[in-house]
């Protein structure tokens, strides 16, 4: 119960955007002129362009704009190693550059020699962290990805060039498409497994590698499981080197786990639960509350779950996760009040009573009314309309599309999944307007 894995995955804000408007006191100062103007600027400073290619309707271009150029991290490292620019690339003159650059998407992010030659065109929104590596590979401080795996094949057992390409892992993988992408997620795979076997010891428990753990080590239930034993067997080393985040990873992962086993109506799940409380004690002790054991906690969910699962049965579970919500009192989150009723709709759905409705809809309420990410607020407000479409009440269920509609109009940054999300509520109202006839 200490995760929520939403219906509808998405990040949300309300932001205004203006392509040539940046604080000059935080983060990218961009240059105020023409292209010819900032080439002519990187010639007598000696610096290369960055030159972000934007369209006035780009919900990614306008994200990075608010969230990544205005990081005092990222203005600190371009204002002092390139001449930034940004062009509309829909406008004027700009459009010819854009074509001369093979701008075809927005947003382009390109680096450019001051005499005019592309360094590197990258197409696509980037991370702030994403952003810098790029900047740095320009500048000539970092290696391509392809150029340190060139280093790599030819220095296979060099684990510094190993840990290098793992940690760039993440973002070229996510830029890769189709065969290509297939192709390098199994070499990165087996590189994994092969680095993490060379070094599974004190030499693999420091910052770098647990973010290569947490980001490349993919969905092998073994491969996790041992990961989990070996941090929880090594807790003191690895809270020195990054904290409580070692212990969350033992409990998020063995939770994870557990809840697969149960929803699967595999009994082994209870040899997970009983860990909870011995070999697994210390990095649970994180989660610990007042009211309750995490071993107690656990074994109550998990049991509720295969309940639910295995033998189709409702009302134990029902019984279960009240009395495990009533204990928790004040402690409980609205995740936990959330996943109760998500699990009860994943589980049972159309087959559910009025009363099992109900009882859904009052956990929905009390996870809605402390939630604050947008994208749980819509899907819990999807999941009360279905919930009042089945037990008839066409105008509450309305109401609540209507509320999630209006919940995913601050989801402007992303405009394919708002898109997404708005068709599935216009058919729900669709739907609900067939059913009142």
């Amino acid at each position: 119960m200490y995760r929520l894995s939403s219906l509808l995955l998405f990040f949300a804000f309300l932001f205004a955007f203006n392509g040539q408007a940046q604080n000059a006191e935080k983060g990218i100062t961009f240059f105020k002129g023409s292209f010819k103007d900032a080439l002519v600027e990187a010639q007598k400073q000696n610096k290369p362009l960055f030159v972000d290619f934007y369209a006035v309707w780009c919900g990614p271009c306008k994200r990075m704009a608010k969230e990544v150029f205005t990081q005092d991290s990222v203005g600190a490292y371009f204002n002092a190693n390139f001449i930034s620019l940004q062009l509309d690339a829909e406008k004027g003159d700009n459009v010819a550059l854009a074509k001369q650059y093979n701008v075809e998407a927005f947003p382009t992010l390109a680096f450019i020699a001051a005499d005019g030659k592309a360094i590197s065109v990258n197409t696509g929104a980037m991370n702030a962290a994403q952003l810098m590596e790029a900047g740095r590979i320009a500048a000539g401080e970092s290696l391509r990805f392809e150029d340190l795996y060139e280093q790599y094949k030819k220095q296979t057992n060099d684990l510094s060039i190993q840990q290098a390409l793992l940690m760039k892992a993440p973002a070229f993988l996510g830029a890769q498409e189709g065969m290509d992408a297939e192709k390098w997620a199994v070499r990165l795979r087996k590189l994994y497994a092969a680095y993490i076997k060379a070094k599974k010891g004190p030499a693999l428990i420091n910052k770098q590698d647990y973010l290569i753990i947490n980001s490349v080590g993919g969905n092998d239930k073994n491969e996790i499981r041992e990961m989990i034993d070996f941090i929880n067997d090594n807790l003191p080393a690895w809270q020195v080197a990054i904290g409580n985040a070692a212990a969350y990873y033992v409990v998020e992962n063995n939770d994870a786990q557990i809840e697969a086993l149960a929803k699967a109506g595999d009994a082994h799940y209870k040899e997970l639960v009983e860990k909870v409380g011995t070999t697994y004690q210390k990095s649970y002790a994180v989660v610990s509350t007042e009211s309750i054991s995490p071993a107690e906690r656990t074994a109550i969910y998990a049991d509720a779950l295969y309940q639910l699962y295995k033998n189709k049965d409702t009302k134990t579970y029902i019984q279960a996760m009240s009395s495990l919500l009533q204990r928790l009192g004040k402690e409980a989150t609205p995740a936990d009040y959330g996943k109760a009723a998500q699990d009860l709709y994943y589980a049972a759905g159309d087959q559910l009573t009025a009363d099992q409705h109900r009882q859904a809809i009052a956990w929905v309420e009390h996870a809605l009314a402390g939630e604050q990410v947008v994208m749980n607020r819509v899907n819990y407000l999807v999941m009360l309309g279905d919930s009042y479409r089945q037990l008839k009440d066409f105008g509450k269920a309305r109401e609540q599309y209507n509320l999630a509609n209006i919940e995913s109009l601050r989801m402007a940054e992303m405009e394919m999944v708002q898109a997404m999300v708005q068709q599935t509520i216009a058919r729900k109202l669709a739907e609900l307007e067939l059913l009142e006839k």
